[in-house]
């Protein structure tokens, strides 16, 4: 038996990183959309026996009716194609109302799809798959310290964790447990950590086979667990920072206990500095030209940085510049910015070697980058003003 793992999804996360299109929406939007429904070809392609969703659905507590349609049209995919899906809340998803909590993922229609679960509270299920296979299935949605008892984070942390121990032994049979869940590992000592967040003790899954958690944008392992742990990061490049972090699905095996990390085909970013600050007037043009065509901005994102002698500032258009990305088929220019160009200054000590206040400035001009004969005129007027004081 296979599950399908998906992390993060937060349609709506735009972040400057997308514009208008002809229909109306927004580009970035549309990758979102791509990516999650590659994710779902793939679950479909392969056979997937369930599709787990780690929450954070969407950027947004309450999500426009557009980004709710396209995580409808993905889900409802899955479950036409008799694959269990499981949609779990995530802090972003969370909506706290005095002592209650409720979701706007409740509100999706394909909640009442057939072979749908969208849960905001968490729950230990046994599943059993159409090969007739069974695993137990336990689901944490996002927790919110101020939910459970203790004085302070820590206190509230160990509660969580009481009530998973609670959970996992629960458990009567011998069926393997996966757990997946919304909220950070404790990796060390809560002190250490701080925060604001309850953190879940990776010894509080003992037991299980396996522990997944989204929350945490970046797919790694976690180090020095007896219970193997991962988190499964965000579905897509959220900002500049991920731009060369590759984004995963897992693929887990239950009988194999072994989990594969599918990388997905997800929008490139391209972040490009641009050094002219060496140029002069007669090749500045030029060599921009040149950085610009060695950029390779096909299908990408692009932001770019130029650096150069603030004098030159009138020569770099950003709409000509942003229309030489776009002919090199930027998917889309998220920003151009010019700078000045700063010179380190060497401070020459050696005139205050002089005796004579004169002779100091007279030092201090020729040391200057400047015409002759304006430093000639420079050193008279000098003269007469050294003059004039005494």
């Amino acid at each position: 038996m296979r599950a399908v793992v998906c992390g993060d999804v937060h349609i709506g996360a735009v972040f400057g990183l997308g514009g208008p299109t002809k229909s109306g929406g927004n580009s970035r939007v549309d990758d979102y959309a791509a990516t999650l429904n590659w994710i779902v070809d793939y679950a479909i392609n392969t056979k997937a026996d369930l599709f787990i969703q780690t929450g954070d659905l969407f950027e947004s507590r309450n999500p426009s009716l557009e980004y709710m349609s396209i995580a409808d049209s993905a889900i409802k995919r899955l479950s036409s194609n008799n694959i269990p899906t499981f949609i779990i809340m995530g802090n972003h998803d969370y909506k706290k109302t005095g002592s209650s909590y409720t979701s706007s993922i409740l509100s999706l229609s394909s909640n009442d799809s057939a072979n749908v679960k969208i849960l905001i509270d968490p729950k230990m299920i046994h599943f059993t798959s159409q090969k007739n296979e069974s695993a137990n299935l336990l689901l944490i949605p996002y927790r919110d310290r101020r939910n459970f008892p203790g004085k302070n984070n820590s206190e509230q942390s160990e509660s969580v964790d009481k009530m998973i121990r609670s959970m996992i032994s629960s458990v009567n049979n011998k069926d393997p447990i996966i757990a997946v869940g919304h909220n950070f590992f404790l990796e060390g000592s809560y002190n250490e950590y701080g925060g604001s967040e309850v953190m879940i003790n990776p010894s509080a899954f003992a037991g299980c086979d396996v522990s997944m958690m989204g929350h945490l944008h970046q797919y790694r392992v976690v180090n020095n667990t007896s219970v193997p742990c991962i988190y499964t990061g965000s579905m897509e490049r959220t900002n500049f920072g991920d731009m060369n972090v590759k984004k995963i699905i897992v693929d887990y095996d239950f009988s194999l206990k072994r989990a594969k990390f599918i990388e997905t085909p997800v929008r490139e970013l391209l972040d490009k500095s641009i050094d002219l600050s060496s140029c002069d007037i007669s090749n500045i043009s030029y060599i921009l030209d040149q950085e610009i065509s060695a950029l390779n901005p096909d299908g990408k994102i692009v932001r770019i940085k130029i650096t150069c002698d603030e004098r030159f500032f009138p020569l770099l258009d950003r709409s000509v510049i942003q229309n030489k990305l776009y002919a090199g088929k930027a998917h889309f220019v998220s920003k151009i910015m010019i700078e000045a160009s700063t010179k380190r200054t060497v401070r020459d000590s050696s005139i205050l070697n002089y005796s004579d206040d004169l002779s100091m400035i007279k030092a201090f001009i020729e040391s200057q980058d400047l015409d002759k004969t304006f430093k000639d005129e420079l050193i008279l007027e000098a003269k007469s003003i050294v003059s004039g004081a005494k």
